[in-house]
């Protein structure tokens, strides 16, 4: 080899140590860069060259810059991710829920559960006292408010979750574009697979809104020998080299309530997700806040139900002149069991007192007892219709449909005045509950839950409070029934009483928040040691840089010196 191609490989090595120094100081500069991996230059040794018998080395020469990576352990961080902004996502809906419930405050349900059977009871104890039974109202009244005012602050947490989901797809829109891009600048910068070093500041890039995006759902991730990436969900392709799918948000109303999904605009099929962000949006809103709104809209509809049932049958000190139901039915010939009434009459029957205060010192009453056909049997089963018949046939007192399909019953005079009763030893029917006839609550879900404006339209409302089981103004016997109809086992509910129905609400919502909140901080807490794993590999560690600044620098140096003393001996030759 001649003076000059030493100094040639001599050349050549100053260039491999300065690009391993722009390596090392690249590193430093993005040692606080998000997601940024460390950079190494790999060298290597250059060809050989034979002189005579000898085979001499031609120094060193740089074989690429390669990014210092463990992809098992990524993919293993970005799938944690994900993992751990689902469980966030149910941890916070369980917290948004509980703090919706207000319980252990005076202002949750249990206490206003409380304050209504005890105003019960002092109705029960006093039923002469108008104002005690108007305080059992009111108490009636702030019950139906605290669990309609809980429905609408649950209903929010759920439409929160709803309008999230629409800002999910977006973000899913632009961080997919965004891969799009970087995967054409990969290729282009590494030459489609052909050169021989990686594009590492875009590929750290693409990286970081890769693990963006797997924290949104659960992706699939396929490197391609060109350098892009596919990715996948489920299946069905996201992203493609150079080419994307998009998505958007679509919602529906159902009941009053809005659902945003996802899906692939292309094709309208829904973006199937089993991880991240979006799953976990989709269980808290339809799982966790959806499953509590039905279960206290079932908790709403049997307390109307159950207690009206037996408010119905009993009477006030004064009884009515008129009455119109407050459940309306879709068809008055309809057979009333199956004419879309929120709830469902059975066979059975009713008793119609009818007070005439115009005949003797007292008044006379008179009991009638209306049938209620619903056996199926005879083709004859009772609808809105002949029910009206039914009651209008009875002396005094006159009865129609109104053109709302309500019921509608009124005395012939102002002498006459009307309650209802069940005979002892006969079957309820429930229309009188389910028409809204003489009934305390209205509405069917938690959210139309109300008092029956009959009672609540002023202070003598609480004449009509229903507390007498023997007659208009006779005795406590019904009061003493709703007292205890808190403590009674229900069927409908499993044979859980109305108290334990409602703990029960509550007691799932706070243990599904402990469980949730454990899921999620060991969540976070395997996702911190995969992350410090991830950074022990790829992170930029200073004093690791500063070792490989000092040790290419003396090659550098040594080099420079190699380099000086070819040159001497140039100057050697020249001056023979």
């Amino acid at each position: 080899m001649s003076i000059f191609g030493s100094i040639q490989m001599a050349g050549n090595t100053l260039q491999a140590m300065q690009i391993g120094l722009q390596v090392v100081g690249n590193n430093i500069a993005n040692a606080n860069t998000p997601g940024f991996v460390r950079e190494r230059a790999v060298f290597t040794t250059a060809p050989v060259q034979r002189i005579g018998n000898l085979t001499l080395g031609l120094g060193v020469e740089i074989d690429g810059i390669v990014q210092i990576i463990d992809k098992s352990l990524e993919n293993r961080l970005r799938d944690a991710g994900g993992d751990r902004a689902s469980a966030e996502v149910q941890e916070k809906a369980y917290q948004d829920i509980q703090t919706a419930l207000g319980e252990l405050t005076e202002f949750d349900i249990s206490t206003a559960i409380t304050d209504f059977v005890n105003s019960l009871d002092q109705v029960a104890q006093n039923p002469e006292d108008i104002d005690i039974r108007n305080l059992a109202i009111g108490n009636g009244v702030r019950l139906a408010e605290r669990i309609s005012s809980l429905d609408r602050r649950v209903t929010t947490v759920y439409r929160d979750f709803s309008d999230r989901v629409e800002n999910v797809a977006d973000e899913i829109n632009t961080l997919s574009e965004q891969i799009r891009q970087l995967n054409l600048k990969v290729v282009t910068a590494e030459g489609g697979g052909g050169g021989r070093g990686e594009a590492g500041g875009l590929r750290s890039q693409r990286s970081e809104a890769l693990k963006q995006l797997a924290q949104i759902a659960d992706i699939t991730i396929n490197e391609q020998e060109t350098g892009s990436v596919n990715v996948s969900l489920n299946g069905a392709i996201l992203i493609f080299e150079g080419t994307r799918q998009e998505v958007e948000a679509v919602s529906t109303t159902d009941n009053g309530l809005k659902t945003t999904t996802v899906r692939f605009v292309e094709n309208g099929s829904p973006l199937s997700v089993g991880g991240g962000e979006l799953q976990g949006l989709y269980e808290a809103r339809d799982t966790i806040a959806g499953g509590f709104l039905d279960g206290l809209d079932e908790f709403a509809s049997t307390l109307a139900f159950e207690f009206n049932k037996i408010y119905s049958l009993g009477q006030g000190i004064e009884g009515f002149s008129e009455v119109t139901g407050t459940a309306r039915v879709s068809d008055p010939n309809a057979v009333l069991n199956n004419a879309g009434l929120d709830f469902t009459p059975v066979n059975g029957s009713f008793n119609l007192l009818v007070k005439n205060s115009a005949t003797g010192v007292a008044g006379t009453t008179e009991t009638y007892t209306i049938s209620v056909d619903l056996n199926g049997l005879d083709g004859n089963d009772t609808t809105l219709a002949s029910l009206a018949s039914a009651l209008d046939a009875v002396d005094g007192i006159s009865s129609e449909v109104s053109i709302d399909n309500e019921l509608v019953i009124r005395s012939d005079s102002q002498d006459i005045e009307f309650s209802f009763e069940l005979e002892a030893g006969s079957k309820d029917s429930n229309v009188l509950a389910a028409l809204g006839i003489n009934t305390f609550f209205t509405g069917s879900s938690a959210r139309t839950l109300g008092v029956n404006e009959v009672l609540t339209a002023d202070r003598q409302g609480g004449a009509k409070f229903a507390a007498s089981l023997s007659g208009i103004g006779e005795g406590v016997g019904n009061a003493n029934r709703l007292t205890g109809f808190y403590d009674e086992s229900i069927e409908g509910l499993g044979d859980k009483t109305i108290r334990g129905a409602y703990d029960q609400l509550v007691n799932q919502t706070t243990q599904g928040a402990t469980i949730a909140t454990a899921v999620a901080d060991g969540l976070r807490v395997f996702e911190g040691t995969l992350q410090a794993s991830v950074q022990a590999v790829s992170g930029v560690n200073i004093d690791e840089e500063a070792i490989d600044m000092l040790q290419l620098q003396r090659i550098y140096q040594a080099s420079a010196r190699y380099i000086q003393t070819l040159s001497e001996l140039l100057d050697v030759i020249v001056n023979l």
